[in-house]
C-alpha cells in the first residue's frame, strides 16, 4: 500500500470561553488536518496550535513533506524517522515536529484501517481504559466559576483536578488551592500547573507553600528549556515535578530523565511528532520507570495510554476536546471518567467536516497526488 495523495487544510476553531494562565491567553484553537489516500482507504492526521504557526505548520506539510511521502510505502516507523533526518536542518523540534505529526498519525490511522483493526488493538493493549483528570485552562476565572468548574469535574467522577497556578499575589493562590481542596476533600487529587511561568526561588517558595495542601504534581515550574533549574528544583522540594508539554524530542526528554528532573512525563504527541514517536518515548520513560501523563489531545492519547505499560493518567482539558470543539461526527470522549479507545477501524476519529468547513482560515490548499 503506497500513498497516493495527501491534503492538508487548516482551521480555527473557537473556544466557548477564554482560556488564561500565566504565559497565555487563549481564545481558539487552530487545528491542521492531514488527510492521506492509501490503497482505497483516507488517513486522517492532526497537528494544533494555540495561536502560534498553523499556517507555517502547514506549509511544511505542503511543500517539503508531502512530495518527499507520495508513492511511499505506508510504514510510520520507517517514514517518520527519514523525514526526521531529511528535516532536521530546520530543528529537531517545534515547526518540524508539529507538521510530522498530522502525516504520522494518517499513516497509523491507515495502517489500522488495512488491517480491519482499531488503533488500539494493532499498537496492542496493556488495558482496556484509562483514568482520566479534569484540567482547566483557568487562572482567568473568579473564585466563584472556579469553584463551580471543580465541583463539576469531581460529580463527574474524574481521578483527579488541575488547576493553574501563577496569581500575582502568591496568596491568591493559595486561597484558591485551598477552595479546591475543601470541594475535592482530603482524598481528592490535586495537580497544580505554573505554565513556565516562574524562575527557580519563586518556584521553591511557591511549591514549598503548597505542602499542607498535598498537591500531587506540578506542572512546568520553569522554562521548558532549562533541565538543570528543573533537577535544582526537584532536589529543593518534595511534591513531584511533571514536564513534557513543551519538550519535543526523545533527547530532551532523556536529558529530563538522566538529570533526575522529573517525575511524571507529559509528552504531548503532536509537539513530539506523533505516535511513532511518542511511544518511544514511553518506552524511554519506563525504562527510567516513569509514569505517562500526556498533554491534551485526549482523542488520540486516551488509546495511546491504553498500549503502553506506564500509561497512568489521561488529561481531558475543559472546552478544548474535539467533541467541545463541535468537529466530531462520531462520540469519542471522557465517560464516568474514564476514556475507551474507540472500536471502529483506525484510530475511530471521524470529523465533521461541514463544521469544520466553517473555521478553514487557508482557503486554497494544495494538493499532491492524483487528478
Amino acid at each position: 500500500m503506497r500513498v497516493e495523495s495527501i491534503e492538508t487544510r487548516t482551521y480555527r476553531l473557537p473556544l466557548a470561553r477564554p482560556w488564561g494562565d500565566q504565559t497565555h491567553r487563549v481564545t481558539d484553537i487552530e487545528l491542521v488536518v492531514t488527510r492521506i489516500e492509501a490503497g482505497g482507504y483516507t488517513g486522517t492526521g492532526f497537528s494544533y496550535s494555540v495561536g502560534v504557526a498553523a499556517l507555517a505548520t502547514q506549509t511544511l506539510l505542503d511543500a517539503y513533506i508531502a512530495p518527499r511521502l507520495l508513492g511511499q510505502e505506508v510504514n510510520p516507523r520507517v517514514q517518520w524517522r527519514r523525514l526526521w533526518r531529511q528535516m532536521h536542518d530546520a530543528g529537531g523540534g517545534g515547526l518540524t515536529t508539529m507538521a510530522l505529526a498530522a502525516c504520522d498519525i494518517a499513516l497509523w490511522d491507515l495502517v489500522a484501517q488495512e488491517r480491519q483493526l482499531p488503533l488500539a488493538d494493532v499498537l496492542g493493549r496493556f488495558r482496556e481504559s484509562i483514568c482520566a483528570y479534569g484540567s482547566g485552562v483557568n487562572l482567568n476565572l473568579d473564585m466563584a466559576h472556579l469553584e463551580e468548574q471543580v465541583r463539576r469535574w469531581r460529580d463527574a467522577g474524574y481521578a483527579a483536578v488541575k488547576v493553574k497556578v501563577g496569581m500575582p499575589d502568591p496568596h491568591d493562590d493559595l486561597e484558591r488551592l485551598a477552595m479546591v481542596r475543601r470541594v475535592i476533600g482530603p482524598k481528592g487529587r490535586l495537580l497544580v500547573d505554573a505554565n513556565q511561568g516562574w524562575d527557580l526561588t519563586q518556584a521553591v517558595h511557591a511549591i514549598q507553600s503548597y505542602a499542607p495542601l498535598d498537591v500531587s504534581w506540578v506542572e512546568e515550574p520553569l522554562i521548558s528549556d532549562d533541565v538543570d533549574g528543573h533537577a535544582r528544583l526537584r532536589r529543593r522540594v518534595t511534591t513531584p515535578i511533571a514536564i513534557g508539554e513543551n519538550v519535543y524530542t526523545s533527547y530532551q526528554f532523556n536529558d529530563y530523565m538522566a538529570r533526575g528532573a522529573c517525575d511524571y512525563v507529559q509528552a504531548d504527541v503532536v509537539r513530539v511528532g506523533g505516535i511513532t514517536p511518542w511511544l518511544e518515548i514511553a518506552d524511554l520513560a519506563r525504562t527510567w520507570d516513569l509514569p505517562m501523563a500526556p498533554h491534551f489531545l485526549l482523542e488520540i492519547t486516551g488509546q495511546l495510554l491504553c498500549c503502553v505499560e506506564n500509561g497512568h493518567i489521561l488529561e481531558d482539558v475543559e472546552g478544548g476536546s474535539f467533541r467541545e470543539l463541535g468537529i466530531l461526527a462520531e462520540e469519542v470522549q471522557v465517560r464516568d471518567g474514564w476514556f475507551t479507545p474507540p472500536e471502529r477501524p483506525g484510530h475511530g476519529i471521524i470529523l465533521d467536516q461541514k463544521a469544520l468547513d466553517a473555521h478553514q482560515i487557508f482557503p486554497a490548499p494544495s494538493e499532491a497526488g492524483r487528478e
